[in-house]
């Protein structure tokens, strides 16, 4: 099964979506929290839209997604 990246995810529920609170973790740190689903591809900075879900935590007051952040090559 192909993972999807964060804005894969938040354009598929989108505006679907209650006004659930949403944090995006990456193993222990927070790298974004966001007031739902539908404002994380307006606001997030692009390597948070760009890693790859490696989990969700649904839960009624609050969405957590855990990811795997892309390599960064230099």
């Amino acid at each position: 099964m192909r993972k999807i990246t964060v804005l894969d995810f938040a354009n598929q529920i989108g505006v679907l979506s209650d006004e659930v609170p949403v944090v995006v973790k990456t193993d222990r740190k927070v790298i974004g929290r966001f007031r739902c689903l539908y404002e994380i591809p307006e606001t997030a900075m692009p390597g948070v839209l760009e890693a790859k879900i490696d989990h969700v935590i649904l839960r009624s007051d609050e969405i957590t997604i855990q990811v795997k952040l892309k390599a960064v090559t230099t």
